[in-house]
């Protein structure tokens, strides 16, 4: 049979080399080039997949994924298959971060994609770049595709692989199968800075390792050590991303509420613990607020803390309990999520519910679907690269 592949990305890709074992398979990609995303993702080093992503770990509660149907499709394509893929088609040599995050052993994403292509050449996978699709009608043999400059092409069988709008503007990928009756979920970027009612301009661009909680109506919801970069509009990183991930399932199932993160910069003490600290400094750095945190926290940083604790040029014991509660309650103000240009993926999209097992489209035999165009989003970590990974390879196998 003949098989159109819809999109390029991390789960054409994967379709098109299952599908083409056995199908002739033509890979249509809009863009100059297939798998950008894949090149970029993981700043450059390619986060494929994640070690805890086993059938095991899925099945415990967890928020690795936005919904059951998400796990569901990830533990017939888990972590230990997806390696074996990697060994066994792809020749790709893995390491894996204490984090349990996998990285192609070159750290470049330009690997990975180079051994998807090879394996697509091998398989005579034709792979059409610039080539944008812009129609896709169900005819009483399959299917026709208006491609390029009003071209069109005939296939048996379709799998739609388009992602979502990140990072990519104005672009809307249901346009194409608009036409097929199918039911969407509300679209919001997702794993994607914060934005918030207090900033800190100094701070821009500045780094800080601490524990963040967020904070739904006044009730804590999550909590989260890792990095977090200040931005001139709010927060950036990746325990940031994650706390956007929450935020933004809730946005797409219409939860709307006020939220606020706090900032720990030292999880590690009790407040009593940290006054003790502080109070040792005295000792050795003496009272002077400008050298008092020298040691202890970046000059830009100390500043902030100066001026949000009303520190006069002397430190002083009592200022010693408003500085240990301010260091482990910085709080701000969630006003929004930034949008899809500086998202990395798009929480919604097809509902699960259009698709079968196979993720074959119920109402339209023969159209399957793939990758970010379902509504499905992971956390930060190779989540998202290995339900693309995933559905790709279960819609490859099942056309």
């Amino acid at each position: 049979m003949k098989i159109a592949v819809v999109g390029g990305g991390a789960a054409g890709l994967m379709a098109a080399i299952v599908a083409s074992q056995k199908h002739k398979v033509t890979v249509f990609e809009k863009q100059l080039r297939v798998g950008k995303k894949l090149f970029a993702s993981g700043n450059g080093k390619c986060n494929m997949t994640n070690s805890i992503l086993t059938r095991e770990n899925l099945e415990k509660p967890n928020d690795f994924y936005n919904c059951q149907q998400a796990k569901d499709v990830v533990s017939k394509f888990d972590y230990n298959d997806f390696m074996q893929f990697c060994k066994d088609m792809l020749a790709i040599e893995t390491i894996t971060d204490l984090q349990g995050r996998v990285y192609p052993r070159s750290e470049q994403g330009g690997s990975v994609l180079d051994a998807f292509r090879l394996k697509c050449q091998k398989n005579n996978v034709k792979i059409s770049d610039v080539c944008e699709v812009t129609r896709i009608e169900k005819t009483s043999t399959g299917f026709k595709l208006q491609v390029g400059n009003n071209e069109t092409a005939f296939f048996d069988k379709v799998i739609f692989c388009v992602g979502s709008s990140a990072q990519v503007r104005n672009f809307n990928s249901f346009d194409l199968i608009k036409g097929f009756d199918l039911s969407f979920t509300k679209k919001q970027a997702s794993l994607t800075p914060i934005k918030t009612e207090k900033v800190w301009l100094p701070l821009n661009g500045t780094k800080v390792k601490c524990n963040v909680s967020l904070y739904q109506n006044g009730q804590k919801v999550m909590s989260e050590y890792g990095e977090v970069l200040f931005r001139d509009y709010g927060l950036s990183g990746i325990v940031i991303f994650n706390v956007s991930a929450y935020i933004a399932r809730n946005i797409v199932n219409d939860i709307y509420a006020k939220y606020y993160v706090m900032l720990d910069l030292f999880p590690e003490l009790t407040q009593k613990q940290l006054e003790e600290k502080l109070f040792d400094r005295m000792a050795v750095c003496g009272k002077d607020s400008k050298t008092f945190f020298v040691g202890l926290l970046c000059n830009k940083l100390a500043n902030e803390v100066i001026k949000a604790c009303k520190l006069g040029e002397q430190i002083k014991q009592e200022d010693i309990a408003k500085i240990a509660t301010f260091l482990k309650n910085i709080r701000f103000d969630v006003s929004g999520l930034c949008g899809e240009d500086k998202g990395q993926v798009v929480s919604g999209g097809i509902d699960f519910a259009c698709a079968d097992e196979n993720l074959q489209c119920k109402n339209v035999p023969g159209l399957y679907f793939a990758g970010e165009c379902l509504n499905a989003d992971g956390l930060c970590g190779g989540f998202n690269l290995h339900f693309a990974f995933a559905s790709g390879y279960i819609a490859g196998k099942s056309v």
